[in-house]
């Protein structure tokens, strides 16, 4: 497992976080200044890299919420 990072501090924020809830899981999402980018924050972790948009932020946190789901499941059809 990889260590985790660093939550961005305060003062890096450019808005309020948006917060979605995915299954079972909590999605949180923040733009950071002076670059303008977008974390994902999935369960408490964050997820690894910065995306453009608020949009590709909440893809990658549905597809790591789909993956954490499948790995904790019976197979599904």
């Amino acid at each position: 497992m990889a260590p985790m990072r660093k939550t961005p501090a305060v003062e890096e924020l450019v808005a309020l976080p948006t917060a979605f809830h995915v299954g079972d899981h909590g999605l949180l999402l923040t733009q950071l200044a002076p670059s303008w980018r977008w974390t994902a924050t999935m369960d408490g972790r964050l997820l690894e890299g910065t995306f453009q948009s608020q949009a590709e932020a909440w893809e990658a946190g549905i597809r790591e919420a789909d993956r954490v789901d499948s790995a904790s499941s019976p197979s599904r059809e």
